[in-house]
């Protein structure tokens, strides 16, 4: 280290709480409602005991959000010939033109998984209550007119209130349009037509689901995620933290994702595992006012790979810039600035930033660490918004101490987050921090 240090020998205390899934908030009369769509592939030989072919696969999701005035297609009833499409090669455009000209649909709803049995794939949309259903079918491929789906599915509960979670198993259906028994293309029709009709324990297929939906509502007060990398990370409420991801991390190839964080007083640990194609997930049970730093870890064939880090500071204070010496009060006290830092050298050694305002400048301010006459680090906040619209944060350490610098906005009611980690010494910059 770099500066005289006062030994101080706290006990650490690592606590992670319970991870729960927020119960959002409804009332009877909440007239839309927005889902996340989660399918995953359960194609294996639980399913299909005689085996899984080689080129398995589920063709491109194709669906719409409607009103019960239209159906697309139902057990017992006769396949249209856009559905026959779907079912026997997989060709989704007829049926998406079919429900884009329908007056009964609010939106279309299309996404291709990765070409597996067990791929998965999410789609986001909008639901209200004069279009509280969802009609969704992907063919399983290869077969004669095998498919899987859901016909109408309400999202309203027996009480009309917005269902918070559904998970729905899909098993196979036989379209009635085509011959055969095999996972094979190109069989002779069916003479007269047949009608649609389950297929679930019959012939290939036993009772173990081929595929299964899962709906997800989600919170309308959920932060728009900032990125600067692949990873983000935003505080939600007093004691949650939504950690979304992008590109590379959330193909389906990444498969379960391992979700760590570690904090002032506690190290990498695992605090939830999340699909990788549904690109955020929710941690609740956190501390209040505490930064984290969060981190994806994949499992995969080359062995750990990890994602760089994302911090967010829990909520819990929203009133003006407080008075104190651990806090920095910036732009005629529109900012606050904290520090957190822990001792990597010293075990249970970690503490908060002694604030050093700057007499001749309101937009610069000072903090130590360990002895108030050795300074570790200063921080800026400047109004650019003449420039790019935006308030800027920088800092510049003088120490290798692992430490986050939060900065508040007390107007706009967000907070940033920066982690320098151990044993590293920068300073950065964020030209669009508020």
């Amino acid at each position: 280290m770099w500066s005289f240090r006062l030994k101080l020998l706290l006990a650490a205390a690592a606590v992670w709480s319970c991870w729960v899934a927020p119960i959002l908030a409804q009332s009877p009369g909440d007239e839309s409602a927005s889902y996340r769509l989660t399918f995953r592939g359960t194609w294996t030989r639980s399913a299909t005991p005689g085996g899984v072919p080689g080129s398995a696969h589920f063709s491109p999701l194709i669906g719409a959000v409607h009103n019960h005035q239209v159906s697309f297609w139902e057990p017992g009833g006769r396949a249209s010939r856009q559905m026959e499409r779907v079912a026997e090669l997989g060709i989704q455009r007829d049926l998406r033109a079919l429900m884009d000209r329908n007056p009964h649909v609010l939106e279309v709803l299309e996404k291709e998984p990765q070409r597996s049995g067990t791929a998965s794939a999410s789609i986001e949309f909008e639901a209200d209550r004069d279009h509280s259903f969802v009609t969704l079918v992907t063919m399983i491929a290869p077969s004669p007119d095998w498919f899987v789906g859901v016909s109408a599915r309400s999202l309203l509960d027996d009480s009309g209130r917005w269902v918070d979670d559904l998970e729905v198993d899909l098993f196979p259906y036989d379209a009635g349009t085509e011959e055969g028994a095999e996972f094979s293309l190109d069989n002779p029709a069916t003479v007269p037509q047949g009608t649609i009709a389950s297929i679930r324990g019959m012939g290939k297929f036993t009772d173990a689901p081929m595929a299964r939906l899962t709906f997800e509502r989600l919170d309308p007060n959920e932060p728009e995620p900032r990125f600067t990398g692949d990873i983000a990370a935003e505080p939600v409420g007093d004691s949650g933290v939504i950690v979304f991801w992008r590109g590379s991390w959330a193909g389906a190839e990444m498969g379960l994702l391992s979700v760590e964080a570690r904090s002032q007083t506690a190290g990498w640990a695992r605090v939830t595992t999340a699909d990788a194609t549904a690109e955020r997930v929710r941690i609740d049970g956190l501390r209040s006012e505490t930064p984290y730093t969060f981190r994806l870890r994949a499992d995969g064939r080359q062995g750990l790979e990890y994602s760089e880090g994302a911090s967010a500071t829990t909520g819990g204070y929203s009133g003006p810039c407080r008075a104190g010496d651990s806090f920095l009060c910036l732009g005629q006290r529109r900012f606050e600035v904290q520090v957190h830092w822990t001792d990597p050298d010293v075990a249970g050694n970690f503490g908060s930033g002694g604030a050093i305002p700057v007499a001749t400048s309101d937009e610069s301010g000072l903090f130590w660490f360990f002895d108030p006459a050795n300074l570790e680090l200063v921080v800026k906040v400047l109004d650019g918004r003449v420039l790019n619209g935006h308030y800027w944060v920088f800092y510049g350490a003088l120490s290798d101490v692992e430490y986050w610098v939060t900065v508040r906005d007390t107007v706009g009611g967000l907070n940033r987050t920066y982690h320098n980690p151990p044993k590293q010494v920068s300073g950065k910059r964020d030209l669009e921090a508020f």
